[in-house]
């Protein structure tokens, strides 16, 4: 545990704590990002902070030609929010939740890597007593940003399916028991990816909606070896990108989001799955 930095986590450079970020508010080289719908957004949200609800921006497909589309996509929309690679993003939700943590793993991924989760977002933020606004900011200038996807990061499909055949992956289901399990049936097969171990991401959360320390998080997850590649998925590559930020802040180095999760995996003619 590392005694020096935020909650004794091996690289907290993915998070920032309320008070750091209440510093940083309306400074020219960082942009926060409110996560939650616009009505929420519309309700009070911290001053300065553009809205984009991210959870309407889903993607299953993993192929070449699928990451190609889905780049153009974000680039746009980084573009209008004024994204540049030398400024910091923070992002954040009511709660340390997976909607702000897709927004951070999705800016690594496409290379912008001074993104931050704000933990305990706007419920802590409020707790705090520190100011919100419920005007919408000016609209930022344009940027140029360039979307260029980081494999490092990220899992296809076909890549994946010969890591499981190998045995050459660590998995983690972040979904509930229920879909891990195939109870809940939520694409054309159930169950889950063969050799996978079941940690749901919001275990890695405090009642109060912060994240839980690193020693409290490694327990959690001392059945997966630091050793090798572990990839995280779950339906839809929301809650898989949670516990990637996660397995990053504990010092995990080759840790990758698959971002077609079940949705893909789930509904393919060509892959096994523990019920097979």
């Amino acid at each position: 545990m590392n005694s020096n930095s935020y909650k004794g986590y091996a690289d907290d450079s993915l998070v920032v704590s309320v008070d750091e970020a209440s510093k940083l508010v309306e400074k020219l080289n960082v942009i926060f990002i409110d996560t939650r719908n616009y009505w929420k957004y519309a309700k009070g949200h911290i001053p300065g902070a553009y809205n984009l609800e991210l959870y309407a921006f889903h993607w299953v497909d993993t192929s070449r030609d699928g990451i190609e589309a889905y780049a153009k996509e974000m680039q746009m929309l980084f573009r209008s929010l004024g994204i540049e690679k030398q400024k910091q993003v923070i992002l954040y939700q009511n709660n340390s939740g997976y909607d702000a943590a897709r927004g951070v793993w999705l800016l690594n991924f496409f290379g912008q890597k001074n993104a931050r989760l704000l933990d305990g977002g706007s419920n802590l933020w409020k707790r705090m007593k520190l100011p919100l606004s419920k005007k919408d900011p000016l609209t930022p200038k344009q940027s140029q940003f360039v979307a260029k996807p980081d494999p490092s990061v990220v899992v296809s499909l076909d890549f994946l399916a010969s890591s499981v055949r190998n045995k050459s992956v660590n998995l983690i289901d972040a979904r509930n028991q229920g879909e891990f399990s195939g109870v809940y049936h939520r694409a054309l097969k159930t169950g889950h990816i063969p050799g996978a171990m079941n940690v749901e991401w919001k275990v890695a959360l405090r009642r109060d909606g912060t994240l839980k320390n690193a020693e409290q998080l490694r327990k959690l997850y001392s059945g997966i070896s630091e050793e090798g590649q572990t990839v995280t998925y779950c339906q839809s590559g929301y809650r898989a990108a949670h516990s990637w930020l996660v397995l990053k802040l504990l010092g995990y180095k080759d840790v990758r989001n698959y971002l077609g999760s079940w949705y893909e995996w789930g509904n393919s003619s060509h892959t096994p799955t523990s019920l097979d």
